[in-house]
């Protein structure tokens, strides 16, 4: 790893400190001591994680380049390696076979004497000291390896040679250095030998599940857009190789068993390896064409294939208001139905052959709700129209999706078209398409309508036998009741409630929490004490938002609200535990007023003097109330940026490991505006990230790039663009965009300087 100081401008240089390796090995009794303290540091700093890989050796890179500073670091992590292994087990033959072997590997590659290369080779095979070959080494083996295979195309070597070189290439490569294996992986494929390819790429995954880093048979694949950090270990296979046996089985036409091979891998491939391709293969135009087409393919297909993954992913597009995104997986996903090849099937039975993906049964709902709440009204209309065009029928949630979309445009005039619609072709209505029809007149200001509407659905369905204890009617009702109070139309709404008291549905919490929100904003605190008291006969139990709601009222006439509430919990059988208080803390900070952030600061303050046992506030906690504070400018800047500090200092003291969510907040904080400090804590949050190995997502490079560009860092900029490269991040969408204006802009001012 190589943490550079960006603010200062410290040019990206590694030492190999090849030289250093035997003496350490020699020394090893009398530095006992110093090798038992280097095994106390924290070893979690050296495991991989997803997105962060450690920078490989420059040949180009010279020791004057960095700071005393930084070359004591590179120091510590090339020797690093060495901490893992039993060096006291070592003979003093294995240190001197080692010490030699070393240089006779590097001379024998260089005069492209590949008996000599085995003869040495096998030497520290046969004395197992591969065991501690590090980055370097296997680098430098896998490079000689690739140099050879582009002097000497691997079909015209002498069958032992070949063998020799595979060796060498495998073993690097599940040591971390891939090129040797891709070379041999591409020399194959361009000699028209996709299957020797495809048993190169076996024996890697065997090597690695020997090297103990590869376990079982299926990987999992991540979403890449605003995806949630995780604790899962990131996949071993390297996206360069897992492309190579894409490449392969492309040659082969099997696009069936590339998807198996990407689905197992569980590993995506980044833009840059795509790039990287592109240029390798460009002599071959139809190869290449394949091969990006299964690469496109493969990602939509592997989302469909894991239905929670895929909701997570659609869930993310449209929380960002990711539209270009949504559209293309449509696309693809609809390509792949119609397409000359077909690999979706639509429905069980379509499945075999080249069709290897089942459309999820919530595909069209899903994406119908994503492209309304998107704003994409043109797409929402091709999608619809795609259903009728394969004959699919359209799903009544298909329908609600439609009017909830519609309503929230606050486009009456379709909700009533669509509900038309509807009727003509003989889709009965059900409790949630009223509750559409309700929110959609209630938004536009229309509350007798939303109530006459409601009357409808009471006469016509409640009385044909719908059951009024279904979850829709009475999210209807609580739609209702919303809907009255906030015009505070205070009687119809008893009068309602009163009628769901008595036959139904049946009030639950949200229903009550719709009164304690009405009349806690009205300051009726006598009135909240009789809708609290009704919760117990009705065998209801309180939940967060009822807590909140209470904590909120109390709070503007007792010191003591935070304690009330906290009686009241208990009361209620809710124990305050860090998980309940965090949410209560949250929904305060949804009021986005200077009384609920002092609230929620007085109730944080007390968790963290220990008022309520072992209630201590979590990174999750604190995470809350960054994102809560520096989102939609409510609060006064000061107050923000002390805030900022304050919990970035208490999470620092308790060891609290942030999240990417954590990050983010803080990164796009500090770069606001154009103090000098802000430019400073930004790339500390920023060094502390790649420290602690937290996946760094497209929206963190989003916002760190931009941020550095509106503050006009080119030359930062242009560290975290390479960063971005070497992270092989995914630059897709608005990130793409991004870094071309980047690229754009640094050129313009090249051309102005030389002007």
């Amino acid at each position: 790893m190589l943490l550079r100081t960006a603010s200062h401008g410290i040019t990206p240089a590694v030492l190999t400190l090849d030289f250093l390796i035997p003496r350490t090995v020699s020394y090893r009794n009398g530095s006992r001591a110093n090798h038992n303290a280097s095994q106390s540091n924290d070893r979690t700093s050296r495991k991989p994680h997803k997105g962060t890989p450690q920078r490989l050796a420059s040949s180009s890179s010279t020791p004057s380049a960095l700071t005393p500073g930084a070359v004591l670091t590179r120091l510590h992590d090339d020797l690093g390696i060495f901490d893992e292994q039993a060096l006291s087990s070592l003979t003093n033959a294995q240190v001197e076979a080692f010490n030699s072997a070393i240089p006779d590997l590097r001379v024998a590659f260089a005069q492209h004497d590949i008996p000599r290369v085995w003869e040495t080779w096998s030497l520290l095979r046969k004395r197992n000291l591969l065991a501690f070959f590090g980055p370097a080494q296997y680098d430098v083996c896998s490079r000689s390896v690739a140099g050879l295979c582009k002097r000497t195309p691997v079909g015209q070597l002498a069958e032992d040679d070949a063998r020799v070189l595979r060796d060498i290439a495998l073993v690097c490569a599940a040591g971390g250095s891939t090129a040797g294996l891709k070379s041999l992986m591409l020399s194959a494929i361009k000699g028209g030998k996709p299957k020797v390819a495809l048993e190169l790429y076996a024996q890697y995954l065997n090597h690695l599940r020997e090297k103990g880093v590869l376990s079982g048979e299926v990987g999992s694949l991540e979403t890449s857009s605003g995806e949630e950090e995780t604790s899962l270990a990131p996949s071993p296979v390297r996206d360069e190789i897992l492309f190579a046996a894409i490449v392969a089985h492309a040659q082969l036409g099997s696009f069936a068993d590339a998807l198996q091979v990407y689905l197992q891998a569980g590993t995506r491939v980044a833009p840059t390896t795509l790039e990287d391709y592109n240029r390798i293969l460009h002599s071959d135009h139809a190869l290449w064409t394949t091969a990006s087409l299964y690469a496109r393919r493969l990602n939509t297909a592997a989302l469909l294939s894991c239905p929670p993954t895929l909701v997570k992913h659609l869930s993310n597009l449209t929380r960002d208001s990711a539209d270009v995104s949504l559209e293309r997986l449509y696309s693809t996903t609809i390509a792949g139905i119609h397409d000359a090849d077909p690999w979706v099937a639509l429905t069980p039975d379509q499945l075999g052959g080249e069709r290897v993906v089942l459309l999820p049964y919530f595909f069209w709902t899903s994406f119908l709700k994503s492209f309304m709440a998107c704003r994409r009204t043109d797409l929402a209309v091709r999608l619809w129209d795609d259903m009728l065009r394969l004959g699919v029928k359209p799903e009544l949630a298909a329908w609600n999706a439609l009017l909830d979309g519609y309503g929230n445009l606050r486009s009456i005039d379709a909700v009533l078209t669509t509900w038309e619609v509807m009727r003509t072709q003989n889709v009965k209505p059900d409790a949630l398409s009223y509750r559409a029809v309700v929110s959609a007149f209630s938004a536009v200001g229309q509350v007798d309508n939303a109530l006459q509407w409601f009357h409808t659905f009471e006469r016509e369905h409640l009385k044909s036998g719908v059951s009024p204890e279904d979850s829709g009617v009475l999210a209807l009702y609580n739609t209702i009741l919303h809907v009255l109070l906030f015009v505070s139309r205070e009687e119809e709404a008893h009068e309602i409630k009163k009628q769901m008291e008595t036959k139904g549905p049946k009030p639950d919490v949200a229903t009550y929490n719709t009164f304690l929100r009405y009349y806690g904003r009205k300051g009726d605190l006598k009135t909240m004490a009789q809708v609290l008291q009704q919760l117990e006969p009705a065998g209801v139990t309180a939940d967060v938002y009822t807590f909140s709601t209470l904590l909120s009222a109390m709070g503007k006439v007792r010191p003591d609200a935070g304690q009330i509430v906290i009686n009241f919990m208990t009361k209620q059988g809710v124990v305050p535990d860090t998980t309940s208080l965090t949410s209560v803390i949250n929904h305060q900070l949804r009021e986005c007023t200077p009384r609920s952030f002092k609230i929620a600061m007085d109730l944080l303050s007390s968790m963290e003097h220990g008022e309520f046992g072992d209630a201590q506030p979590s990174s999750i906690t604190y995470t809350s109330i960054l994102t809560a504070i520096n989102r939609g400018g409510w609060l006064g800047r000061q107050i923000v940026e002390e805030t900022n500090k304050r919990i970035w200092d208490t999470m620092q003291s308790k060891d609290l490991r942030p999240n990417r969510t954590t990050y983010n907040v803080l990164l796009q904080a500090a770069l606001q505006g154009h103090e000098p400090e802000g430019l400073e804590n930004a790339m500390k949050y920023y060094r502390d990230m790649l420290r602690r190995r937290v996946h760094v997502g497209t929206d963190t490079w989003y916002i760190l790039l931009k941020g550095l560009m509106d503050r006009k860092q080119w030359e930062v900029a242009g560290e975290v663009v390479r960063d971005m490269r070497q992270y092989k991040a995914t630059i897709t969408g608005s990130l793409r965009t991004l870094v071309d204006r980047f690229r754009a802009s640094v050129k313009r001012n090249e051309s102005q300087r030389a002007y």
